[in-house]
């Protein structure tokens, strides 16, 4: 039960008078429709206004307020329409410039003799004065302009006046809190309370008030920061609560599978292993992160930590974001099953209902040891009968307490995560601090280094000509396009348009791969491309995510531009797997923003994916870092992980200690954060402290 203080900060804005469901649904596509949704909507700049005696050249383009009275009016009606109104101003005279108002509406404001406060931006026009859609216009002269304003992300039929007048009346009900933030803190950093931050930041009273804006904000962000890591740490200390039976295996199959394969692991792939069997050995849940760079071995990785729980008399799950890396991984597996004696079943979405049955029925009666699949593995008609282990590879679209609903699909189920998009320090915090970290940064021995090179788009002839010679020695080559068809609106290259014109300079050559096309065909043409019968693969970005052809050592990336950094590491992850030199050609477009510049120079510079995950931090933000590709993640409202990077370090080390010293939160300290992890919708973490 939230607590009492709370209650009017989750009331419906529809409440408010003069709101109505019009009003009420913009705002809630907007920001929410709760109160506190309002107060955390932030602004994005501010006006300052200045009340004027008279009429200076200084003054032209700045924000001005005076009071004047209606001379004369006039509407034209050729297009665009435009009503104006003359103002006399002491001994100047002001015209007030409307385009495209109803015409009873203007002539019922500004009626010749009427005397009326104005404010807008005073411009100078063959020697006139005006102002263009003033900001505000008020009969009642008494009516106070604000001096200060400050402005927000709107949408369509929603006004900035309507929003402030919504603002104020909640701010108007906002209650003043215990401090939840260390006083040692808030002295060093001269931060404010939270209710003095929020008051100020939307209705600044003066010139101190805006020039403290970055302080006000500053507070706020940490506010969001230290909820998300206590939610975090909290979580971390309930999971370390759930008891399991330790995994013991004598690493039987270790060894066997060892000596099957053809290659011996990494130091960095022994190490991540440890960590695994020593959270598998543990009475406590394992809940961990491996990050691993593109091509540094995590599938191997899985296949160990499987065997592991195997041996111990469990079952394990491996999930996979496509039906077609599933159907990879199985084949990669099943080369082994016979070898160690072990049961291995593949559930996709193209399994006829009798054959999925049959192998539901395997799972649940303990007749398959490793089961392989898309997101159907985990849902809840698939009953395992000791499910030890659940492996999400390259799948983000779960966040913490999703993570925490999977860890209840068995009683004994340890659970790893795996990415081969390397994370930045500050995402991972933000993310995933209820789990531990294990790093892969090494790639198998004689791999060979993949050059980056950047064409642009009017030389692609002379890319095609080099495709031929390279065709001519057995290599293949993935042509990576972002769109499926044309768009009228944006000027990209589809994939099928892209294959036709490759097919009339190598016909009978060319397989193409979309996310539109069904599960048989995106195999089909995969396999003619993995057997060399058409030694081109035309596609989108499906096959960004572990496609493993260890043939393929070219790359052609379409549009480089139009891709994030990590995205167009993880492309040129597809080659570089066999022993062949491998090159990968960035196609761009002449007209080059500095951020792809900045891109373009990065990917040619470095194959370190670690490195580019930070840059593409930099470059294009965490919001659009994670995407829809990290959905299950929550974004913030406030916080800045650019401009607040260090607020998330200090938060995390302060919720560590929260955490440790007060995991369930009482007292009056655990009662002030408390109220935080509600304002910042946190809450599910309280939830856990009472169930223990």
């Amino acid at each position: 039960m939230r607590p009492k203080i709370l209650e009017p900060l989750y009331y419906n804005i529809q409440n408010i008078s003069g709101i109505g469901p019009y009003y009420t649904s913009l705002i809630k596509n907007l920001v929410g429709d709760r109160y506190k949704d309002i107060l955390l909507h932030m602004p994005t700049s501010s006006i300052k206004r200045k009340i004027i005696n008279n009429v200076l050249e200084s003054q032209i383009n700045q924000k001005i307020i005076f009071t004047g009275i209606i001379t004369s009016t006039w509407t034209t009606y050729k297009k665009p329409r435009m009503s104006i109104a003359t103002v006399k101003f002491k001994e100047t005279n002001i015209s007030i410039i409307y385009f495209n108002v109803k015409k009873i509406w203007f002539e019922g404001l500004f009626k010749k003799g009427n005397e009326l406060a104005i404010s807008g931006t005073l411009q100078k026009r063959n020697s006139k004065y005006q102002i263009v859609h003033p900001d505000y216009v008020e009969n009642n002269i008494k009516t106070r302009i604000p001096l200060f304003e400050t402005l927000y992300p709107l949408t369509k039929g929603l006004n900035k006046n309507k929003l402030s007048s919504v603002i104020q009346k909640v701010i108007n009900v906002l209650p003043s809190f215990e401090e939840w933030i260390d006083l040692k803190l808030i002295k060093s950093k001269k931060w404010p309370k939270f209710d003095e931050a929020i008051k100020s930041i939307h209705f600044p009273r003066n010139q101190k008030s805006l020039d403290q804006y970055p302080i006000f904000l500053e507070r706020l962000a940490y506010d969001e920061a230290l909820s998300r890591q206590l939610a975090l740490n909290l979580i971390r200390v309930h999971k370390r609560k759930k008891i399991k039976k330790a995994k013991n295996s004598k690493a039987f199959l270790r060894k066997k599978l060892s000596s099957l394969l053809p290659f011996k692991l990494t130091k960095s792939q022994n190490n991540v292993l440890l960590d695994i069997y020593k959270d598998l050995n543990s009475n406590e849940k394992m809940s961990r992160l491996i990050q691993g760079d593109v091509g540094s071995g995590k599938t191997i990785v899985a296949f160990f930590s499987l065997l592991y729980v195997v041996e111990s008399g469990y079952q394990g799950a491996l999930m996979v974001p496509t039906e077609i890396l599933s159907q990879q991984h199985y084949n990669f597996f099943k080369k082994y099953s016979d070898g160690l004696g072990i049961k291995i079943e593949l559930l996709i979405g193209k399994e006829k209902n009798l054959k999925k049955q049959k192998i539901l029925s395997k799972v649940s009666n303990g007749l398959v040891d490793i089961i392989i699949g898309t997101h159907a593995i985990i849902q809840k008609n698939v009953k395992f009968k000791n499910l030890g282990l659940v492996v999400i590879d390259e799948q983000h679209r779960f966040g913490v307490y999703q993570r925490l609903a999977l860890l209840q699909k068995s009683p004994d189920a340890d659970f790893m995560v795996m990415t081969a998009t390397p994370i930045p320090r500050t995402l991972i915090l933000t993310n995933y601090g209820d789990m531990d970290l294990s790093i892969m940064n090494e790639k198998p021995l004689n791999r060979p280094l993949i050059k980056t090179i950047t064409v642009n788009n009017n030389k692609i002839n002379d890319v095609i000509s080099s495709i031929s010679n390279s065709l001519k020695n057995g290599e293949q080559v993935f042509w990576v396009c972002p769109l499926v068809q044309e768009s009228e609106n944006i000027d990209l290259i589809a994939v099928e348009t892209r294959a036709k014109s490759l097919n009339n300079y190598f016909p009978n050559q060319i397989s193409v791969i979309h996310g539109k096309m069904s599960y048989e065909e995106k195999e089909n043409n995969l396999n003619q491309f993995i057997k060399s019968q058409k030694p081109i693969l035309v596609s989108t970005t499906v096959i960004e995510v572990g496609i493993d052809i260890p043939k393929a050592n070219i790359m052609i990336i379409e549009h480089a531009e139009r891709f994030g950094l990590s995205q167009l590491h993880q492309l040129r992850g597809r080659i570089g797997r066999g022993m062949k030199d491998s090159i990968c050609i960035l196609l761009y477009d002449k007209k080059l923003s500095n951020v792809a510049k900045n891109r373009l120079t990065t990917m040619k510079n470095t194959n370190d994916g670690f490195l580019i995950s930070e840059k593409d931090l930099e470059l294009r933000g965490p919001g659009e870092l994670l995407g829809t590709r990290q959905s299950g993640e929550q974004s913030f409202r406030i916080l800045d992980l650019n401009t607040h990077k260090d607020l998330v370090e200090i938060a995390n080390n302060e919720a560590k200690l929260i955490s440790n010293k007060n995991p369930q939160l009482l007292g009056s300290q655990g009662s002030a954060l408390k109220n935080l992890l509600y304002l910042f919708d946190q809450d599910k973490a309280v939830e856990l402290i009472k169930i223990g």
